[in-house]
């Protein structure tokens, strides 16, 4: 899909297709043994594969298209996604090599450096999760999220439709960040830089919290370790504040109305994450493991007091 389509550059995803080939090679022994092991000790050996078997075969007396539908699913956000985030593992990989010197050259540079080192770990765990959806080690998919609008929100933060989306109808950067605004500046710059670096760590905290069972539109297990003790979704949060962070909206060279109006479309950017964030809650309110979870953070979560004042980010636990 992604050759024919072409949303990448050739050169970008041709290394993303070696890897998938050399990887298949040296791993497809051990996929055909994993396949035989799993299906003997699965509770329930009837799954997706199962039904798309009878399908080919043509015993459709047995088949059952909700299976296979959600086989197909699960497959397309694989699919979709870790193509995308082995690119920008890679391209994150080639920026710390040819900036290393950058940890020498002063906290500004470094914190620069130290920002893309953390995107590289958060990346690298995502690609690991993607690949490695396996019952074995109780990170499968359990659902693929229903909800159209879901899926619509989700993908407007990723490659190629962020482009139209965070990249023209709301470009909120002026291409002044906050090195530029803050160069001359020595405290003050040394605080955002901590600032800066703390947000990108929260967000590898709550990507390496989900482990193995990281992924979009997908229910592979409930978390509720790591900072998900503090609210239900840190990443967004993290993410949230460092695009507040990095760009610096309310400061601008064309003045304060244009500030205003970088400021107005961050907002929207954010808003998009409050609805991923509240799709997420509507696919994963079918579980009642998630339900009982959310339902206590709205108890003792860090955002009851906000909760308290909008009622509206309250838990509040339906299906999905």
């Amino acid at each position: 899909m992604h050759w024919l389509v072409r949303i990448y550059p050739v050169d970008a995803m041709s290394y993303a297709g070696t890897l998938a080939a050399i990887v298949l090679t040296i791993a497809l022994p051990f996929i055909v043994a994993y396949q035989v092991i799993v299906d003997r000790v699965m509770v329930e050996p009837r799954d997706g594969y199962w039904h798309l078997g009878m399908a080919i075969r043509g015993r459709t007396e047995y088949v059952d298209v909700r299976k296979i539908r959600h086989l197909a699913a699960g497959w397309l956000v694989k699919g979709f996604f870790l193509p995308i985030m082995l690119v920008y593992l890679v391209a994150t990989i080639g920026r710390l090599e040819a900036g290393a010197g950058m940890l020498g050259g002063g906290h500004i540079a470094a914190t620069r450096w130290l920002t893309d080192f953390v995107a590289a770990c958060e990346l690298a765990i995502v690609c690991v999760g993607y690949t490695l959806t396996l019952r074995l080690t109780d990170s499968h998919i359990r659902s693929v999220n229903p909800l159209l609008w879901g899926w619509i929100v989700t993908l407007a933060c990723y490659e190629p439709f962020n482009r139209v989306v965070s990249g023209e109808m709301l470009a909120y950067s002026d291409g002044v960040y906050w090195f530029d605004w803050l160069k001359d500046q020595p405290v003050l710059s040394l605080a955002w830089s901590i600032a800066l670096v703390l947000s990108f760590v929260l967000w590898l905290w709550a990507t390496a919290a989900f482990g193995l069972r990281w992924s979009n539109l997908t229910h592979r297990g409930i978390i509720t370790n790591g900072p998900y003790r503090f609210t239900k979704h840190p990443d967004y949060i993290a993410k949230s504040l460092f695009f507040w962070l990095i760009s610096m909206p309310f400061l601008s060279s064309a003045g304060p109305v244009e500030a205003l109006k970088n400021c107005l479309l961050l907002g929207l950017i954010n808003a998009i994450y409050l609805l991923r964030a509240r799709a997420e809650e509507r696919h994963l309110s079918a579980d009642p493991d998630y339900a009982a979870y959310a339902l206590a953070m709205n108890e003792r979560g860090i955002f009851k007091p906000l909760a308290t004042v909008f009622p509206a980010l309250r838990f509040q636990a339906r299906p999905a």
